[in-house]
This record gives C-alpha cells, sequence and structure tokens, in this order.
C-alpha cells in the first residue's frame, strides 16, 4: 500500500486527537483547582473522544470504507 494514501486522514485524526487531549488536560486542571465539577465534567468526555482519533491516527493499516 502507497505510504502516503491516507496521509491526510491520518494527520487530521492526529490533530483532532492531540487537540482534544490538549482540551482534557487543561479542564482536568482546572478541575483540580478552579472549576471544581465543571472542569471534571469536560475533560472526562474530551478524554474519551480523544482516544479513538489518537489509536487510528497511530495505526499501520488506513480504515477506507469502500473500494
Amino acid at each position: 500500500m502507497n505510504s502516503l494514501a491516507c496521509f491526510g486522514e491520518k494527520t487530521t485524526s492526529s490533530i483532532v486527537g492531540f487537540l482534544l487531549l490538549g482540551v482534557g488536560i487543561v479542564f482536568f486542571v482546572l478541575g483540580m483547582t478552579v472549576l471544581p465539577i465543571f472542569g471534571f465534567i469536560i475533560s472526562l468526555p474530551a478524554f474519551a473522544a480523544s482516544y479513538p482519533l489518537l489509536r487510528s491516527a497511530f495505526k499501520e493499516a488506513c480504515e477506507y470504507y469502500g473500494k
């Protein structure tokens, strides 16, 4: 398989995944210091959403939904 065949898919997944991971970390820290309930409510879904995106960005194979 061509190494550049799914470069855009992997790049987009990694950028969005790292952004969501960063948002999760920021709100987790805010949840521990300034906004106890609100920070944890926002950080948990951000961590949960970043996991599948980062996992798919660093897989060897591309995921295509057709041929």
